[in-house]
């Protein structure tokens, strides 16, 4: 059976994680650890790990028996924990580090997001017409615009784009950086219960409403972790080090046992027990009050362990640099690649998705700098 050779799947993940790996020298430690270079190869590599938790997602809610992938099913939330985290983390390092960063922040960031996003939207609108999707009356429009996601994946992209105009418009606002990280992580909790209050979307065929669904809340704080970390950073990473054989084991096992009790939480109470007349509020936060903290501490392990070694080599290089439009754009072959074999399935998936990734990146390179370069010279 088909399942029988699920394991390929994860030796080829761990081949591309591990090639070129270094460890540091005994009583030395990677400076650059969290260096724009070593995330982007981190975060390819959580693109293709995102990809591979929405394939046995497929295969586990198809009631078919996803084998050893059954680990993924639930995983796949530490690695969009990382995106969130990176993101928070560039965010204030960058406006610790560049001398009028806030100026340029619009022109700079939000190009960067939304011109992948309305690419990948777009190709995916079409790829879905090309295999026989038939649009109902008043969709197009609402589709192509995002008002409505038709590929709902693309959510991580709207709640970036909030969160980037809610980090510049309170970093502008407020002078004292302490009072800004405060603030901007109580709004953020708010959008969270925000979310959360609206419950999931169950009036759109492809539940495409904004903020409607756990996926929409249940990593968010990590981006405000990723500024705070960032705002603390020396002496966070001095006490790790000086530590550090305890701190990576406590953090292994308390990620270890808060996986342990997401799992029995999500089978137990979960997020989808809302009915008419009951919004499930109850259990969606005993859940999300466990789900939050495991993803916090898998994060954190691994940010613990980048202080001892170095992921990077060619393949996750190209995969940190397509990494966001590989993000957008595989649910089209999830929806519509053949399904009769599911190795042939998955090897389909990630085939197509990275030359489609390929492409669109080169395309959206090229738009973004050209964005840029308007904007500088409208600027002056």
């Amino acid at each position: 059976m088909a399942k029988e050779y699920f394991f390929v799947f994860y030796s080829i993940l761990a081949v591309i994680l591990l090639i070129g790996v270094k460890p540091a020298n005994r009583g030395k430690w990677r400076e650059e650890s969290l260096s724009l270079h070593s995330s982007k190869g981190l975060l390819g590599f959580c693109a293709v790990g995102i990809m591979l938790h929405h394939m046995s997602q497929t295969i586990y809610f198809a009631n078919e028996d996803p084998g050893i992938l059954l680990f993924m099913v639930d995983i796949g939330v530490c690695f969009v924990g990382m995106f969130f985290f990176f993101s928070g983390y560039g965010l204030y390092s960058s406006l610790r580090d560049k001398p009028d960063y806030l100026k340029g922040f619009l022109r700079g960031r939000l190009p960067a997001v939304l011109v992948p996003f309305y690419m990948c939207n777009f190709v995916f609108i079409l790829g879905s017409y090309f295999f026989g999707y038939q649009f109902k009356k008043g969709e197009l429009v609402p589709y192509l615009t995002g008002a409505i996601l038709m590929n709902s994946q693309m959510w991580y992209i709207v709640e970036i784009f909030i969160l980037y105009l809610l980090f510049y418009i309170v970093f502008r606002l407020v002078r004292n950086r302490n009072a800004a990280c405060a603030l901007y992580t109580l709004l953020t909790v708010a959008l969270i219960g925000f979310s959360l209050w609206l419950g999931h979307d169950k009036t759109t065929p492809t539940q495409g409403l904004w903020l409607h669904g756990e996926w929409w809340y249940n990593t968010t704080l990590l981006l405000p972790a990723g500024i705070l970390f960032a705002k603390w950073e020396k002496p966070i990473l001095s006490f790790v080090r000086k530590f550090y054989a305890i701190v990576l084991i406590v953090a292994a096992l308390l990620t270890a046992f808060l996986y342990k009790e997401t799992l029995f939480m999500l089978r137990t109470k979960g997020y989808w027990v809302e009915w008419d007349g009951y919004a499930g509020y109850k259990e969606k936060l005993q859940t999300l009050a466990v789900q939050t903290p495991f993803v916090l501490l898998a994060v954190f392990t691994v940010i613990v362990i980048l202080q001892k070694i170095e992921f990077g080599n060619k393949i996750l290089d190209f995969l940190g640099s397509i990494a966001l439009e590989l993000y957008l754009v595989h649910n089209l072959f999830l929806l519509y690649m053949p399904a009769s074999n599911r190795v042939w399935y998955i090897l389909g998936c990630y085939g197509a998705s990275i030359a489609l990734a390929t492409v669109l990146h080169v395309a959206d390179h090229k738009l973004i700098g050209l964005i840029r370069q308007i904007g500088r010279k409208a600027k002056h």
